[in-house]
């Protein structure tokens, strides 16, 4: 028997399987994207975006990364929106804000400078690509 619970996540996975073809094509993206899964960590502190008087922290997966923003699969919920910390093992601490959650999915576009994350992901990644043209 299907619960009220189930429906809302299969039509979750529904708008972000539509969102992703409707709005991810890389005719509209400026930098190229490449697949990774580097576990990560997203941090709203307390005076910036914090919704809570504490800091907040959610763990997840980075799935896509680009030189200016990253997919990432979290674990829970993360409402915060503004001045948010990206730290990956990877890259280090990134600024960034958060530009479209669906579910568990959450999309961040990167604060810092482009072309110094982009150096960095051409060191990490074999075959990384300038931006898109």
């Amino acid at each position: 028997m299907i619960i009220a619970k189930d429906i809302k996540k299969m039509l979750r996975a529904l708008e972000v399987e539509s969102d992703h073809k409707k709005n991810g094509t890389a005719a509209d993206r400026k930098f190229r994207r490449a697949d990774v899964k580097w576990p990560a960590t997203i941090r709203a502190e307390r005076g910036h975006a914090c919704l809570h008087e504490e800091e907040r922290e959610v763990s997840g997966i980075i799935k896509d990364i680009s030189a200016n923003g990253a997919r990432i699969d979290v674990d829970g919920l993360f409402f915060e929106k503004n001045n948010l910390l990206l730290q990956t093992a990877q890259l280090g601490a990134i600024r960034c804000d958060l530009v479209w959650r669906r579910g568990n999915k959450i999309g961040l576009q990167f604060s810092e400078d482009p072309e110094k994350i982009l150096r960095k992901l051409q060191e990490l990644i074999p075959g990384f690509e300038n931006p898109l043209s």
